[in-house]
């Protein structure tokens, strides 16, 4: 095409313009969101990051400042509604996700009219491209719940390819310099959500090298480039360490700065080639750690957490779901063949028709595949390869790491379809009718729509929402609750700091007793009130202990005699906490540990004691005669380590410590020894399981949709039933039992272990 490109977006097509129908196309991507939203939060980082943004708290490392602060401002303008804090952030989701499909509308059809004579067929390149992209399994299940912060990125990479290809028609002109300026300044901006904003880097410079290798040489237009990079990222190595020393309730990495000026430079000591012109003790250590993620451990990419063929395979299992997620596996084989074969078709067509913007594209699909299988280095898949041990296995499964690939291959599977109706129109005499009777051929767009709804439809969804509530519920007033790992915590998390409720236990997990910051924020968090201090006068900083409200609690805890804790969780110094062995130390042979006169750890020989095994004997030793200590029933690696569970009672879908003795009685019964909790409190999980949860709505379902705790949460449940149905069969009420023997099969069916 000549200068027309241009304009392309101002040009009519039927009764609207090109970028009337980029509107129109995400009004309707939006609406399909919408339709399926979730209704709360749902489980792992979905409500850790809901409960960042509505307290301006910090997630896990490097913080994703730029989506917390979008989130706190998009709720705030949205609270009018009368919405869930936690829906009107899954609509933030939904909503950017839904503008990524205007931008990614708007960049295919300027490439497209390169070689498409009619603008009908421009058209239909974009709206078929960014359907099936968008409905892509993991784009769907993404944006219809605000799992990740990686929407925002993909809203961010939209508009830096749309706006690379604008430039693309105007380089070496003013405002194609413009452009490039601005282009530098959305990846510097979006840097501050997630570093998946920086994937199109790569394409990015082999782009300009092939148009316009001259621009990189231009100094002041680099450099006023760099100096927008980092005006964009400013929103990261400003506003972290700011609000960290503010001490908001939830501050992972705990990246406070002597000054803004150590925060500024930090970033540098990053930058390879750049970090030895920082003068040493200059750079902010902690926003350091922050942002290079060392708490993660991550080995170097050299050494490998897995084959490359396995990585592959894991690879291969997520794209297998994209296109027919809710089909049979042979019979969703076949409709992935099919896509890869689109995908192809579309590629070909571009390589063809415009080579210089497919050199942007295809380097882009490359990074987002190929390099990152490299790049992430991912363990076993979660659900492959099940004859390798667990701990060699990812902890959930890792699909959204590759949204961004799955929405771009889902755009050359959209161009497919066109070309693929092209060609048959051809065949069918062309224009003589040949148009309209090859119309049936593009309903194959529909197919991701209508075979990925059944798992990517959201609505009614409470389940995440309603474990925490359960799970909190299942704790007396100034609970200690240990817990595994994040997704256990987090929903737990939200419902204390988004719905307010029961803000008196101290939730902790296991995996971040392992930093540095994060013992020293529960010891914070849990010493008492000064008199006269209101810690829920300021109720998104750390303050001190906060207290129980009978009115959020059940009924068995409005009865008790309660008293505020007289201490902290711990009381160690930051210098003990820091004295700590960070190597573990391993048994030699079977030990015990009195932990107190009449709780004994058990130690088997040939297990490792860790740093935060060492924070949870302490803790317990400390606060058992002042506050009551629970387990989550998801976290027998914690307990088990010690070898707690003949001084543990089952309380619902908690277990208590006991600093006493466990006698057989009325309502405390031992089961046999198939359970690993042997102790039931059966008065209390009764009225926990029957009067307290949230619970019922399970019981309607035939599968549980969140793949990756299918295999988890519904056993937790089973088993709580299960163990109450066992303690009164034990007290000879075959009636009642039979009650719990059946929820608890109820439920089981829900689990990826269910065997009827």
């Amino acid at each position: 095409m000549d200068g027309s490109m241009t304009t392309i977006e101002l040009e009519k097509v039927g009764p609207f313009r090109i970028w009337a129908w980029a509107l129109l196309c995400g009004l309707v991507v939006w609406l399909l969101y919408v339709l399926t939203l979730a209704p709360t939060t749902g489980f792992w980082d979905t409500s850790e990051y809901i409960a960042t943004a509505h307290i301006l708290g910090m997630p896990h490392p490097p913080g994703n400042p730029l989506f917390v602060v979008v989130g706190r401002v998009w709720s705030e303008l949205l609270s009018w509604t009368g919405l869930s804090v936690a829906m009107r952030i899954n609509l933030l989701s939904a909503t950017v996700s839904a503008a990524a499909a205007i931008f990614w509308f708007l960049a295919v059809t300027r490439i497209w009219a390169h070689f498409a004579s009619r603008r009908l067929v421009v058209l239909l390149a974009g709206a078929m491209s960014v359907w099936v992209g968008a409905t892509a399994f993991t784009v769907w299940s993404q944006s219809n719940v605000n799992e990740k912060v990686y929407t925002v990125s993909l809203l961010v990479v939209a508009v830096v390819t749309y706006l690379a290809m604008v430039w693309e028609d105007h380089v070496g002109t003013p405002r194609g310099d413009r452009i490039f300026v601005l282009t530098a300044f959305v990846l510097g901006l979006g840097a501050a959500n997630h570093t998946m904003s920086l994937l199109p880097i790569g394409a990015l410079a082999l782009f300009v090298l092939w148009h316009d290798w001259r621009t990189l040489l231009r100094p002041r237009l680099m450099g006023a480039a760099l100096l927008f990079v980092g005006i964009g990222f400013s929103v990261q190595v400003l506003f972290v360490p700011i609000r960290s020393a503010q001490n908001p309730i939830i501050d992972e990495a705990d990246a406070e700065c002597e000054s803004l000026v150590a925060a500024a430079v930090t970033p540098l000591e990053l930058l390879p080639g750049v970090s030895t012109v920082v003068p040493d003790g200059l750079a902010c250590e902690p926003l350091r750690a922050s942002l290079a993620r060392d708490q993660y451990g991550k080995p170097p990419l050299t050494e490998r957490q897995s084959p490359f063929s396995a990585q592959l395979a894991m690879f291969a299992q997520y794209f297998d779901w994209q296109w027919a997620h809710t089909l049979p596996g042979h019979l969703r084989w076949l409709v992935t063949l099919l896509f890869v074969a689109l995908g192809v078709a579309g590629l070909q067509r571009h390589w063809t028709g415009d080579r210089d913007s497919f050199i942007y594209f295809f380097a882009l699909l490359a990074t987002l595949t190929i390099g990152l299988i490299i790049y992430l280095n991912f363990k076993f898949g979660f659900s492959l390869y099940p004859d390798v041990p667990i701990d060699f296995h990812e902890v959930r499964e890792r699909d959204y790491f590759y949204v961004l690939g799955f929405y771009v291959w889902g755009l050359y599977a959209g161009l497919g379809i066109v070309v693929l109706w092209e060609r048959l129109a051809a065949r069918l005499d062309g224009e003589r009718g040949g148009w309209g009777r090859a119309t049936p051929v593009l309903a194959l767009a529909l197919f991701p729509l209508l075979f990925n709804f059944g798992l990517a439809d959201r609505r009614g969804d409470f389940a995440a929402r309603d474990w925490a509530y359960n799970l909190l519920q299942s704790v007396e007033p100034y609970a200690i609750l240990f817990t595994n790992g994040d997704n256990d915590t987090f929903p737990l998390w939200y419902l204390q700091e988004v719905e307010g409720i029961r803000r008196d236990v101290t939730v902790i997990v296991h995996s971040y007793l392992g930093t540095a910051w994060y013992p020293k924020q529960l010891r914070e968090l849990t010493k008492p009130c000064p008199e006269g201090v209101d810690p829920l006068a300021t109720p998104t900083v750390r303050v001190c202990q906060r207290p129980f409200d009978p009115a959020g609690a059940p009924a068995a805890y409005r009865e008790m005699a309660v008293s505020p804790p007289t201490r902290p969780i711990h009381t160690l110094s930051d210098e003990e906490l820091d004295a700590l062995p960070v190597i573990p130390f391993v048994v030699q042979n079977d030990t015990t540990v009195q932990v107190t006169p009449w709780i004994t750890a058990r130690l088997r020989g040939g297990s490792a004691i860790y740093y935060p095994d060492l924070l949870v004997y302490q803790i317990i030793r400390e606060s058992i005669d002042d506050r009551p200590v629970y387990f989550a029933s998801t976290a027998p690696p914690v307990y088990d380590r010690w070898g707690l569970q003949p001084h543990m009672l089952r309380q619902g879908l908690a277990h208590k410590v006991i600093n006493g003795l466990l006698e057989d009685t009325a309502d405390t019964v031992q089961l046999q020894e198939a359970f690993d909790v042997r102790w039931v409190d059966a008065e209390r999980s009764r009225h926990l399981l029957w009067d307290v949860y949230q619970i019922d709505y399970l019981l309607d379902w035939d599968l549980w949709p969140e793949k990756s705790t299918r295999a988890s949460i519904p056993a937790q449940y089973y088993l709580a039933y299960a163990s109450l149905g066992e303690a009164l069969r034990l007290r000879d009420k075959p009636g009642l039992a039979e009650e719990n023997y059946v929820r608890a099969e109820q439920l089981l069916r829900l689990s990826d272990a269910y065997e009827p």
